[in-house]
């Protein structure tokens, strides 16, 4: 969650202000690579304190918020803890040009690795997503399945020649029948996650979700979640995640099938938007993109084991 857009105090409680909020403290979260995100402290009228996260969005075109919108009211009212936008209809604010929410900050802590009964609870929480209704009669943001096809025509001419190859190869085959598409997360990493001891606390970071295959978003999600200190993929993690979702929502034969295929797709995709990631200038405060030789082995490896 990079900021790639600085505030200051009076912007943000300008924004605060329409909620009948007064800041009381602020400071930008430095993960990530997308939007900008502000930590906020915050009081109501009648003295309670809050905390709020501030998002500002820095590529999404404003029409196609009241999509995410609704889909993260629609989560909430599923039962499962996301950080519903304040405001409700209307939520959406704009602050130096640009669109921006204000959420909950959602309690818990980002994992660094997590045990078979935390997965198996991912799993399921996944399964719930998937069984959610995507958004109707809005302009909604490009799906996943969008959003590999542009980072393919706009960074696959980089890879090496023999990666190059492979996954053009592995594109045509993933194309071939494409399974109805279910609503998907697109971008749950362990840093879009939050846990309290062994309690999911916080599903975070909706901002790629579309309809897209259910096994390609099972398969982003053990590419971050069910590796090794390595990054080796673990067996016993990856069926703890795929026990808890099919407690949930089963998957059927021809997605089994397809899903260690979609883990080698999956990781195609994270190179690619690594690659493709504008690396921090003089503005920006965080860490910027990610390394992406990590999806670089790992594609290897997943495309090794097919």
């Amino acid at each position: 969650m990079t900021v790639f857009t600085p505030l200051t105090p009076d912007q943000i409680s300008a924004l605060l202000a329409e909620h009948q909020l007064t800041l009381l403290h602020q400071r930008p979260i430095s993960e990530g690579i997308e939007n900008s995100n502000y930590l906020l402290e915050a009081r109501r009228a009648n003295g309670i304190p809050v905390a709020l996260v501030l998002t500002v969005f820095e590529t999404l075109p404003a029409d196609s918020l009241p999509w995410f919108i609704e889909l993260l009211h629609r989560l909430q009212a599923r039962g499962l803890f996301v950080p519903a936008p304040l405001g409700g209809t209307q939520a959406l604010m704009e602050v130096a040009g640009k669109p921006a929410f204000l959420v909950p900050k959602l309690s818990g802590h980002h994992l660094a690795r997590a045990d078979g009964t935390q997965l198996a609870t991912l799993g399921s929480a996944l399964a719930q997503i998937h069984l959610t209704q995507a958004p109707e009669n809005l302009t909604a943001p490009p799906n996943p399945m969008q959003q590999l096809a542009t980072l393919v025509d706009n960074h696959l001419h980089r890879l090496p020649g023999p990666d190059r190859a492979r996954a053009e190869t592995l594109l045509t085959r993933w194309q071939q029948r494409l399974p109805t598409p279910v609503l998907c997360h697109g971008d749950l990493f362990r840093d879009n996650v939050l846990f309290n001891g062994q309690q999911l606390t916080g599903l975070l970071d909706f901002y790629n979700a579309g309809e897209a295959p259910a096994e390609y978003d099972l398969a982003v999600t053990m590419n971050d979640w069910c590796l090794d200190a390595a990054r080796r993929p673990v067996p016993a993690l990856e069926t703890a995640l795929l026990n808890g979702y099919q407690h949930v929502r089963p998957l059927d034969m021809a997605a089994r099938m397809r899903l260690p295929l979609a883990l080698a797709i999956a990781a195609l995709r994270f190179w690619l938007s690594r690659l493709g990631a504008e690396q921090p200038g003089e503005e920006v405060i965080g860490q910027g993109s990610k390394d992406p030789a990590e999806f670089e082995v790992l594609f290897r490896l997943r495309a090794d084991a097919l």
